[in-house]
């Protein structure tokens, strides 16, 4: 790709890891990313303290130690540092939006679901919340849903999309709400809450 400001060739630069204009000198990015805050980073672990700072999630020990272990299980898959990131940050926060978390990285929405999928079968991680789970998320948000959260788990797994329905149908919430809560579009909350009542 030419340089966008002369026109002139870019050649990579192994110091920085980044194309520069053989003429003017331009650094030639996409984008440049920075971290909120007075952040200690380590250099090992850049992508998952980018995610964990940009969407406010707690960098603990146990997210370092599965991301780590996650590369090395992995190691056949061909996956980046930033897919690997993605599916170890969604798969310990199961509220998260997947394709938000794939788009922030640069990641297809696709490509994150598939390693997603292999590390739940390394990791024995289940997406669906067990009724503890439920009235945990229910008591942190402080919403009265737990007895149709109750109902509604006697006959359906509870999956993030069972739950945000459940949350909507049992309070005065609105779409957009709910959306933000789950981060998902006002439009998944619908289709789901319809998904719902036709079941019911």
């Amino acid at each position: 790709m030419p340089c966008l400001y002369c026109i002139a060739e870019n050649k990579f630069n192994k110091e920085i890891n980044l194309y520069v204009c053989k003429d003017c000198g331009l650094i030639n990015v996409s984008r440049i990313m920075e971290v909120k805050g007075p952040v200690k980073v380590d250099r090992n672990l850049v992508e998952l303290s980018l995610l964990c700072s940009e969407f406010g999630i707690e960098k603990t020990e146990e997210l370092k130690r599965m991301f780590r272990s996650s590369y090395v299980s992995l190691l056949r898959g061909n996956y980046t540092m930033s897919e690997l990131a993605v599916a170890v940050v969604f798969l310990n926060n199961k509220w998260l939006n997947l394709s938000r978390l794939g788009r922030f990285m640069g990641i297809k929405t696709r490509r994150a679901k598939t390693v997603v999928s292999r590390l739940q079968e390394v990791f024995h991680i289940d997406l669906v919340y067990s009724i503890e789970e439920a009235h945990d998320f229910c008591d942190t948000q402080n919403i009265n849903a737990e007895e149709k959260i109750t109902n509604v788990s006697k006959d359906m797994e509870l999956t993030k999309e069972v739950l945000m329905s459940c949350i909507y149908l049992a309070t005065d919430l609105s779409y957009g709400k709910v959306a933000r809560m789950f981060h998902v579009s006002e439009n998944t909350v619908w289709r789901h809450v319809k998904k719902l009542e036709e079941y019911e």
